[in-house]
Parts: structure tokens; sequence; C-alpha cells
């Protein structure tokens, strides 16, 4: 990008197109508008489907019934499970497990000793009933030290390399900031 005129830039294409242009010449405002193309829509879907595969195109349930029936032979047969099974696992819990499962490479609900199915029984939240259970396990009680905090590795010196960093104006001292009122 380089600007030619205070109006006008000139982009340079790293390849030509077809048509053989190199470069294109846009104003600030042509250049926001471009880029501004590109940034999808907030709150919404960043695929969209049209044509058959479109949410009410009528054609679409005969399509992927097209693609249920070829995964189907290839699934092995599953019996449907009961009701008291489907309110055990919500996919609230199940998504919960799996994102636990992906983070510490192990299954949260599943015990490590004997592959049984794990359960909740408490959550224990009282700080004297934590720390004798972790004293009881051999774990400290109190939480690790943090480090204090240290500046850029290039200290003051990378702040001399930039002209002109100490001269901006410092403002008042006695200015207060008002509150807004809602």
């Amino acid at each position: 990008m380089e600007q030619v005129r205070e109006q006008e830039l000139v982009y340079r294409l790293p390849r030509p197109q077809p048509d053989g242009t190199t470069q294109l010449r846009l104003t600030p405002l042509e250049l926001i508008d471009r880029l501004a193309a590109l940034i999808p829509p907030p709150r919404r879907h960043r695929h969209r489907y049209h044509g058959v595969l479109a949410p009410h195109s009528p054609l679409r349930a005969q399509v992927t019934a097209w693609a249920r029936q070829a995964a189907s032979p290839a699934s092995p047969k599953r019996t449907a499970p009961s009701a008291a099974e489907r309110s055990a696992r919500s996919p609230a819990r199940l998504l919960w497990a799996m994102l636990l499962a992906r983070v510490f490479e192990l299954l949260p609900l599943q015990c490590p000793h004997c592959g049984g199915e794990v359960r909740i029984i408490a959550f224990i939240t009282e700080a004297p009933c934590v720390r004798a259970i972790l004293v009881s396990l051999g774990e400290p009680t109190t939480p690790p030290k943090v480090a204090p905090a240290r500046g850029p590795p290039a200290g003051e010196e990378a702040f001399e390399r930039v002209r002109g960093w100490n001269e901006t104006p410092v403002p008042a001292v006695g200015i207060e900031m008002q509150r807004a009122q809602r």
C-alpha cells in the first residue's frame, strides 16, 4: 500500500489479474469499503447454504436422505437408549465431560482404576473441610506464591529508540472525571 496523493492510495496486487491489472487505485473510503465487505456480519452463521441445501428448501429432505442412506450400512446397528438412560445422560453433562477429556486427556466420568462410571456425590466448598481433605491426601493447603511481574526485556532502551516518546503533553493533574448518569 502506497499513498500517492492525500486522497489516493495505490495497492499493488501480489499477482496480475487475468485482465493484466497489477495495482488498484483507491480513495481511503473505497479501501475501507472493500475491507468492511470482508468482515462477517455479527451474530450470524458464517456458512450459508443456498439451493437445495438451504434450510427451507423443499428438496432438502430428499437430498440429505441420500447422505443418511449412504452412511447407515457402514455404521453398526445400535439399539435406542431407554428413557432412564436418556435422562441420566443429558447433552450438557456429556459435553462437559468431553471438554474435560480434551483438555486433560482423561475421561472425568470414568474411574481410572476399574473403568467404572464415576458418580458425583458432593460438592465441598467450606474451607475447613477442603483443608482437611487436602491434608489427608498430602497436598499443599496454601496456593503457590505468584512470581512478581517483570519489565519488558528491552527495558528503558526501547523507549529511547522511538523519537519523541517523551514529548507528548501530560494532562493536568487537577482534572476530575464526572460519572455518567444513567
